[in-house]
């Protein structure tokens, strides 16, 4: 059996005492038809979509293990440059983000048939070097945002390192979160990000550092900052560090779901 993934020991002492850090060890992994796959959501009913950096199309992994190819309007094929994915449940947006090119697609998607319609495209201004653009994205429910209503939470990879929350509709400034040091500290570089249902809290994925960050987000007056509850390491089962992790979603069971991009392969590391 799989050994279970047990904290680096990065777990600040000021960790609130009501907090139960999540427990996870490697079960299996699926192989994801998508050349260089950079990001994946969860869909209801236990689908998931993973999107690549080098295609128009994503590709939906239905529970029953078939894998459907999603055309994606408004984007060039072999160029289009996607790395974060996310979805609305509430309103069935999807929304997509192409890191060099600083955009938010939004389209209405039919999670069922795999439908999706471009409705709106917005253009991310992170600041910093659009090669080090926004890695990662997550739809953050009413209940775990600080503001008490949905947003969109996005991922910057680097130079410098950012969190930020943007409204649900795609439009409008973000608003970036002050990064605690232990969390700068633990994380090298963000490449993909996700929340989980149960805590409410992110987690935030290092490409560079093999590992995940638990992360809670406390407001304070007008700002909002984002707290190291504790780090993970990102191991197969063979105790062997997961490289390039691109994606990183949540099942309806509370599992955590790891994507990488040069393997293509979605591990599942199951909730303890």
């Amino acid at each position: 059996m799989p050994n279970p993934v047990r904290p680096t020991g990065r777990t600040p002492a000021s960790a609130p005492r009501d907090v139960v850090p999540a427990r996870f060890r490697p079960a299996a992994f699926t192989k994801v038809e998508v050349k260089e796959a950079s990001d994946v959501c969860a869909l209801p009913g236990g689908a998931f979509l993973v999107v690549g950096d080098r295609s128009d199309s994503a590709a939906l992994l239905r529970p029953d293990g078939s894998q459907v190819r999603v055309k994606l309007a408004g984007l060039k094929d072999h160029k289009s440059g996607l790395e974060g994915v996310a979805f609305d449940p509430l309103k069935k947006r999807l929304f997509v983000s192409s890191e060099e090119k600083g955009e938010l697609l939004r389209y209405a998607f039919d999670a069922a048939t795999g439908r999706a319609t471009l409705e709106k495209r917005f253009h991310l201004d992170l600041g910093g070097k659009a090669n080090k653009g926004v890695e990662g994205l997550a739809w953050l429910p009413g209940h775990a945002s600080p503001t008490g209503t949905p947003q969109l939470l996005l991922a910057k990879e680097g130079k410098p390192r950012t969190l930020a929350l943007l409204d649900d509709s795609g439009k409008g400034k973000p608003l970036e979160l002050q990064l605690d040091s232990a969390l700068k500290e633990a994380c090298r570089d963000f490449s993909a990000v996700t929340v989980d249902s149960r805590s409410g809290h992110l987690f935030v994925a290092s490409d560079a550092s093999s590992l995940v960050a638990e992360v809670a987000l406390e407001r304070s007056g007008g700002s909002v900052r984002a707290r190291l509850v504790q780090s993970l390491p990102l191991r197969d089962d063979r105790g062997q560090p997961l490289r390039r992790v691109e994606g990183l979603a949540f099942d309806p069971a509370g599992n955590l779901h790891v994507l990488q991009e040069n393997d293509r392969r979605l591990w599942r590391l199951e909730r303890l």
